[in-house]
Order: structure tokens, then sequence, then C-alpha cells
């Protein structure tokens, strides 16, 4: 019989990051207009500048922080000073 209590996670909304000719795929794990935090599985060849596709929408982003977890590598991206960039 099934556990009435367990309840199944919802899965990140998923997102990609673009290095040049190929993209690597990300879970967003929280977003808001200047940040996003992601996981991607693979833990190497992330630059510090880079191009974020989420939602469609094409964002340079500039990697803040990064992080190697267990379940893989987190980076904060600061989309805020890619937008101002583009504005400039």
């Amino acid at each position: 019989m099934a556990s009435k209590h367990f309840v199944h996670p919802t899965p990140h909304p998923k997102a990609t990051i673009r290095l040049g000719g190929f993209d690597v795929p990300c879970a967003i794990l929280a977003s808001d207009e200047g940040s996003a935090h992601v996981r991607v599985i693979t833990a190497g060849g992330i630059p510090e500048h880079l191009t974020f596709v989420r939602g469609g929408e094409m964002l340079r982003a500039r990697v803040a922080i990064r992080k190697q977890g267990p379940l893989g590598l987190d980076l904060w991206l600061d989309l805020q000073g890619a937008r101002d960039a583009q504005a400039a």
C-alpha cells in the first residue's frame, strides 16, 4: 500500500547554457529578473561569461559563484549585469 505522506518532488524548469556550438542542459533551481541559480551535471568547461537560454530567451550572463556538490555543479548567474551591457 502506498504511503499517503509521500510527495513526488516537482521537477525543476529546464534551461540551457550555450557554449559555442553546443548546449549544456541545466535545471533552474531559482531565478528572478537579475539572477539565476542553476545546476549542471557536467563540471568542466563552463566559462565565466556565457549565454543562458531560458524559455526561448537568450541572455548573456556572468558566473558569480560556482559550487561543486554531490548532485552536480551549482552556478549562480548574474543576469542583471548582462542586461545592462545589452542596453548600453
